[in-house]
């Protein structure tokens, strides 16, 4: 199954930009403000702390950000577990997962979506916590129901792969779903720092949805609608479904293993989706687009589409660039990359190990190649 990426810091700081924001419009901190957090009202405490950090007074905010959380605020409480989940060298906390995991329970239970994701992926990961896939889809169930998208796509993984939960493909189409729909302009009117990360978060659920149908998991098979999913979640720049689109194309279809003769297993063309375009050309658009983001099963594909020049022009010089990058990754490719080799002259050789060596520069992400 594909990847979980969890997101779950936007929000915490999507709340602090907002509030902050409101307060730059003042000059100093409200007296009347500042008497009531005196007086013990949390809520004050909390936009003192905020207050103070607009006024580029770290010591203080920290200060009553702390005796706002210690008083109920959850707001407070959810930064407070945010800075032991990292660190702060501002407020003078190490990083410490058991801190973290604590202040996000209290403002769990207070019912604040952002704490009961982050306490979710503590749970899912055993971050400060034993780990409990049980315990990871309660809490991302908690969220999910409030309309937190990235837990919507973690319960559906969860409910996708059976884990903390019966496994169950038709509730995981729901929340793929609900977090695939989340519209475009409830993203446009996000701050800009973090319309990435909700776009992130909406290409995988559309990315898991398109995997749904190539293999009719919770839904009735059928490639095009595999193909519209991807698609959305490729326009957004996510590598697998760039790829899994890529392999639509270049399969005019799935494949799927079977027993082969004298055994072992053999991939053939899956047809339970209906017809679907073989497209070699399109096939190596796409697998370009994820290849380039460094996904080498992608940088194999198009690697052996410029080998058989199936979509491109043949050339063993870009097949021999892509199969470096991938066999850094999958040292097991290495045999493509070497059949390509045996077809380039010397320096040309030469000038596409130079080539491959400044890509990995350029993606110091990436393994060295071999």
């Amino acid at each position: 199954m594909k990847r979980a990426r969890f997101i779950h810091l936007w929000v915490a700081l999507a709340i602090l930009v907002c509030i902050a924001t409101g307060w730059a419009q003042s000059k100093g901190i409200d007296p009347a403000l500042l008497a009531k957090a005196k007086a013990g009202d949390a809520d004050a405490e909390e936009q003192v702390s905020l207050s103070y950090s607009r006024l580029g007074n770290q010591k203080e905010s920290c200060r009553w950000g702390f005796i706002a959380a210690q008083n109920g605020n959850a707001s407070a409480q959810h930064y407070l577990g945010y800075t032991y989940e990292e660190g702060s060298t501002l407020c003078g906390r190490p990083k410490d997962y058991t801190q973290a995991a604590g202040w996000f329970r209290k403002a769990a239970e207070q019912g604040d979506a952002v704490s009961q994701e982050e306490l979710a992926v503590m749970y899912d990961n055993g971050q400060g916590l034993p780990q409990d896939h049980s315990q990871a889809a309660i809490w991302w169930r908690k969220a999910a129901e409030q309309g937190d998208p990235s837990s919507q796509y973690n319960l559906g993984i969860a409910y996708y792969r059976g884990q903390g939960l019966p496994q169950d493909y038709a509730q995981a189409i729901i929340w793929f779903r609900k977090a695939a729909e989340l519209r475009q302009g409830e993203i446009a009117g996000a701050p800009e720092w973090s319309r990435k990360i909700m776009e992130g978060t909406t290409a995988d659920a559309q990315s898991a949805l398109g995997e749904a149908y190539a293999y009719g998991n919770g839904v009735a098979q059928d490639y095009t609608q595999a193909a519209a999913w991807y698609r959305k979640a490729a326009d957004l720049g996510n590598a697998y479904a760039q790829r899994d689109l890529g392999d639509l194309y270049y399969n005019g279809g799935v494949i799927k293993f079977v027993d082969a003769p004298g055994g072992g297993k053999r991939g053939i063309r899956d047809d339970g989706g209906g017809e679907f375009p073989k497209d070699y050309s399109l096939a190596a658009i796409w697998y370009r687009k994820a290849a380039e983001q460094a996904d080498e099963y992608s940088q194999n594909s198009l690697g052996i589409l410029f080998d058989n020049g199936q979509g491109v022009p043949q050339d063993y010089a870009e097949a021999y660039f892509w199969y470096s990058l991938a066999s850094a990754k999958q040292p097991h490719l290495a045999e493509n990359r070497d059949n390509a080799a045996s077809h380039l002259t010397k320096t040309v050789l030469l000038q596409t190990q130079e080539r491959a060596r400044k890509w990995f520069e350029d993606h110091p992400v990436q393994a060295n190649p071999q």
